[in-house]
């Protein structure tokens, strides 16, 4: 081969060479739908956190709605009393709490008692306290203020157990001929707020009755506002 042919063969030879290299950079070089996928991680994080974000929602929602559901109490309510004993009470409201009151008694909402409709001498007040009170404080509270009817006895545990009053944190009674005068410390369950009830039946013809279904209407004491209420 003379040497201007050999000349051009090289050429052609290094040209190809080239050619081939820069056709194998270019495929391996990332092309540009590559690069743009390469967000879809951060993509997919958002979308996450749209989801999470809904699921948030639709639980504050769902919580909103049961509680909603949950503050909303019967018009009406039965109640057994023992001994083949069922009566129906009626929800009343004052500012503050609301409970169930049977026929023949009446809540008084100015001076929160609870009371006789015929006979207003058979009575209980109904007193919210900090929920943050010291029991031993309110119990000696409540022997100070029973002391002036008699001797005063302390109940609890199984000595509640068949009484409506047998959640109560406290119950403090004076029971002699001359009537029934109790002070009792309750919690509402839902809320968390306490109460003092200071019940009083004293000698009469309704001193053996009244008490019962005071303390049931009492037992059914629930704060109103942004608190829950019975299931």
């Amino acid at each position: 081969m003379n040497k201007p042919n050999q000349s051009l063969a090289i050429a052609s030879i290094l040209l190809l060479t080239l050619t081939m290299t820069a056709c194998q950079k270019q495929t391996n070089a990332p092309s540009a739908t590559d690069s743009q996928a390469t967000p879809a991680i951060s993509s997919t994080t958002e979308n996450q956190q749209v989801d999470d974000n809904t699921v948030t929602d639709s639980a504050a929602s769902s919580d909103d709605e049961a509680t909603a559901s949950v503050v909303e109490r019967e018009p009406t309510k039965s109640f057994d009393m023992g001994m083949d004993d069922t009566r129906k009470a009626t929800l009343t409201k004052s500012k503050d709490y609301s409970l169930y009151v049977f026929d023949g008694y009446t809540l008084d909402t100015a001076t929160n008692r609870l009371q006789s409709t015929n006979n207003p001498k058979y009575y209980a007040e109904i007193e919210k306290v900090s929920s943050g009170s010291n029991l031993d404080e309110l119990r000696n509270q409540g022997i100070k203020e029973l002391t002036e009817y008699g001797e005063v006895k302390e109940y609890k545990g199984d000595q509640l157990a068949e009484g409506p009053m047998f959640n109560a944190n406290l119950l403090l009674q004076v029971s002699d001929e001359k009537g029934v005068h109790d002070y009792i410390v309750w919690e509402d369950q839902q809320s968390k707020d306490t109460y003092i009830f200071r019940a009083h039946a004293p000698e009469g013809k309704e001193s053996e009755t009244f008490l019962t279904p005071a303390l049931t209407s009492l037992s059914s004491i629930m704060s109103s506002g942004d608190h829950l209420s019975e299931n």
